[in-house]
C-alpha cells in the first residue's frame, strides 16, 4: 500500500513538474500562447525596446492572454532578445 502511494506521489510530481516546465522558453510561449489568438508572424515582424515588449504582452494579459509572472518574463526576455530594433 505504501509503495503504491509513493509511486503515486513520484507520478504526480513528476507530471507537475512537466508541466510547469513546458512553457519556459521563449519560442514555445510565442507559439502556444500568443499564437492561440494571432499568428506569431505578427510578432515576429515587431522590432520593439524591452520595455515595449513588456508593455505589449501586459497589454495582451489584460486581453486574456494565460501566462503566469514566470512565463511572462520569459517571453518578454525572449521578444525583447530577439526581435530588437536594428543597432540596438
Amino acid at each position: 500500500m505504501i509503495k503504491t502511494t509513493v509511486t503515486i506521489l513520484a507520478v504526480t510530481l513528476s507530471a507537475a513538474t512537466a508541466s510547469a516546465g513546458m512553457f519556459s522558453n521563449g519560442p514555445t510561449l510565442l507559439e502556444a500562447k500568443c499564437a492561440v489568438c494571432h499568428p506569431s508572424s505578427k510578432v515576429k515582424v515587431l522590432k520593439r525596446t524591452p520595455a515595449q515588449w513588456d508593455a505589449i504582452v501586459t497589454n495582451m494579459m489584460k486581453r486574456g492572454a494565460k501566462l503566469n509572472p514566470e512565463e511572462k518574463k520569459s517571453l518578454v526576455d525572449y521578444l525583447a532578445q530577439t526581435y530588437k530594433p536594428s543597432g540596438k
